[in-house]
């Protein structure tokens, strides 16, 4: 199956040449966006998401990789459709994907995996197909971006969103949170093995907490600071505007 399926995007390029009709402004438009696979990415990608959500509908693709993170994303704004392994044609994954897809009808297709997954424009006739720029994509992905959500959002005319908005916390479960560490405030996210200096409580990933604890972004986010590694952790601080320790 490896060795055909190079063999069959070559020969069937061709289906993807076709132009694409002018955007009318009447519709609420459908976007279909394949979520990064990197926890990072896909916070560094939230204020982009929030404001495509607010001009049309946004059905995405998720790694299960990135299941704990499901729980805390809106469901309201965001329809999520879970994949094993990268969907690519022929596979049981890229089946199941296109089942539950089903007949929709979509104006968008935006890929934001670099590089890109060539599987997804089979997915269904779908006319805009966006991904950042990079060579041999086209003409599967025929609007290419360079200069990343700036671009991205611009191209949709997306003003700057808060991409906190992408999630939320219950109230009642954040307090549990609260008792279970007991922590006096202000209250750091340690993520890192060297230690700091701050006068407060920490909550230490590896000795607290897991980093693999659903929990764990909960406890993130109602923190006071974070300190340690430049990782989804350290995105996820960013976004909910922590104090950064350095």
């Amino acid at each position: 199956m490896k060795i055909f399926m190079p063999l069959y995007l070559k020969i069937s390029r061709k289906r993807f040449y076709r132009p694409f009709k002018p955007l009318g402004t009447k519709k609420k438009l459908w976007h279909l966006v394949s979520l990064p696979e990197n926890a990072a990415d896909l916070f560094k990608a939230a204020p982009f998401l929030v404001g495509l959500s607010k001009i049309g509908n946004v059905v995405t693709l998720m790694p299960k990789n990135l299941e704990p993170i499901r729980s805390i994303i809106k469901s309201k704004q965001f329809e999520i459709i879970l994949y094993e392994k990268c969907p690519s044609l022929f596979s049981e994954d890229y089946k199941r994907v296109a089942l539950q897809l089903g007949n929709r009808h979509f104006h968008f297709l935006i890929e934001l995996n670099q590089p890109a997954n060539l599987s997804l424009p089979y997915l269904g006739n779908i006319q805009r197909r966006i991904s950042f720029y990079s060579k041999d994509i086209f003409p599967y992905y025929n609007i290419l971006v360079k200069d990343g959500y700036t671009s991205l959002s611009e191209f949709f005319n997306i003003e700057s969103e808060n991409g906190q908005e992408m999630f939320h916390f219950y109230s009642r479960e954040l307090k549990a949170v609260e008792r279970k560490y007991r922590k006096s405030r202000p209250l750091l996210f340690v993520n890192e093995t060297t230690p700091v200096d701050w006068k407060g409580g920490s909550v230490v990933v590896g000795q607290d907490v897991m980093p693999d604890d659903p929990e764990i972004w909960k406890i993130l986010y109602i923190t006071d600071a974070y300190y340690g590694k430049k990782d989804a952790f350290h995105e996820f601080a960013v976004l909910h505007n922590k104090e950064i320790l350095i």
